[in-house]
């Protein structure tokens, strides 16, 4: 018996730590520049930007609260327009909600995909945000990758 809950107990701890490792592999024109457990970045060579971050959520505060959390920050603190708001899925089918946000920068239109995820674990919860950057026809030409 002692066998099987030590057994069960290193499942769980694996199971727990799988959330936390990003494995995402990104579309051919991107070149990954940085990679380490919990953060992924790429670049394309027109500059567009893909960032991958998890973040430990030790007070639990779920999809519904970070999402809105999110949106309020963009739009009120920095001033991006929310294109579009809706509910999206990792590639293991975990739901999330997906913004695509506008704001200019130095001029130039920017659009920005963000993705956030909420993946409960044993003592805290972790928190992926996916974020793709790109000017705005850029933006258009790569989104669907």
């Amino acid at each position: 018996m002692t066998k099987l809950i030590a057994f069960a107990l290193v499942v769980v701890a694996v199971a727990a730590s799988a959330s936390a490792c990003i494995t995402f592999t990104p579309p051919d024109r991107f070149l990954v520049v940085d990679r380490g457990a919990d953060e992924l970045k790429a670049i394309t060579p027109e500059e567009s930007k893909l960032w991958i971050r998890s973040f430990d959520d030790d007070d639990r505060g779920g999809l519904a609260f970070w999402h809105d959390a999110l949106v309020s920050d963009l739009k009120d603190n920095r001033g991006y327009v929310v294109v579009r708001d809706g509910d999206v899925k990792d590639g293991a089918g975990t739901a999330g909600k997906e913004l695509v946000l506008e704001t200019t920068v130095n001029g130039r239109p920017m659009r920005e995909l963000m993705a956030v995820f909420v993946y409960g674990g044993l003592l805290s919860d972790t928190i992926r945000v996916v974020e793709y950057v790109a000017d705005k026809p850029r933006f258009d030409a790569e989104v669907d990758g």
